[in-house]
């Protein structure tokens, strides 16, 4: 799976990217025909709190699964995120068998 990380409001702060590659490897041992999966991350400021913003889109033959979440930290908007896409990578694979 090609998995391109991006960050288009980066203030100086470093994106854990190599927390987005560790929690996304696992899904090539769940299903090892997914083509890509584009992951955003923001960092939203207003004037109450400060809020991070994650979405994915993964590519499977037939079908494009897509999660967003916002949270307080990015551990738990990118654990909402790929809890979200497990579920209905899941469907989709259980889809495809019935199918058969």
């Amino acid at each position: 799976m090609n998995l391109h990380i991006e960050s288009p409001h980066k203030n100086g702060e470093p994106i854990p990217e190599t927390l987005v590659q560790k929690r996304f490897e696992h899904f090539d041992k769940l299903y090892d025909r997914i083509e890509y999966c584009n992951v955003v991350l923001y960092k939203e400021k207003n004037d109450v709190n400060t809020s991070f913003f994650i979405e994915a889109a993964m590519k499977v033959p037939r079908n494009t699964l897509f999660s967003s979440n916002r949270a307080g930290s990015f551990e738990q908007a990118l654990d909402k995120v790929v809890n979200d896409l497990e579920s209905q990578l899941r469907r989709h694979k259980d889809k495809l068998r019935e199918n058969r």
